[in-house]
């Protein structure tokens, strides 16, 4: 599978895929629970994406959230809802689901507006195509 997303391709693919399932209410939620973020705590998760990540990788993860903030566009239009928040929530989970394990703690600020009505969120996980030395070598706290 190709990285075009960034580390964690895949499962941005199945994030963007859920995106235009969402409904009215999920939407309005989700909107509702980003301005309840605090846009401190919020910076500082976009500060750690930039310091674990290499200038290619953040350009991938980038890409990332701009396809997602499209879909999340054309799902608001559908529904005809234009909050703007739920762009901007769907932008900060993809960047998390993209770099993931990466940002620690951070990774659950940015995605907690989505994870709430996409729980599958709520913890990372890794792509499931990654070598198994990796992933051990993660669950034991290494790179």
């Amino acid at each position: 599978m190709s990285v075009i997303f960034g580390p964690n391709s895949r499962r941005v693919l199945q994030f963007l895929t859920h995106i235009e399932d969402l409904s009215p209410e999920e939407i309005d939620r989700v909107a509702d629970l980003w301005k309840q973020t605090s846009s401190q705590t919020r910076a500082e998760g976009w500060a750690v994406v930039h310091r674990t990540t290499t200038p290619e990788e953040r350009y991938r993860i980038l890409v990332a959230a701009s396809v997602a903030r499209r879909a999340a566009l054309d799902a608001a239009r559908n529904h005809k809802k234009h909050d703007w928040a739920f762009w901007a929530a769907v932008w900060d989970a993809a960047t998390a689901v993209a770099v993931c394990d990466r940002i620690g703690s951070h990774y659950n600020v940015l995605v907690a507006p989505l994870a709430a009505v996409m729980p599958s969120l709520a913890h990372c996980r890794r792509d499931e195509f990654e070598p198994r030395e990796l992933q051990g070598a993660v669950l034991k706290g290494g790179g």
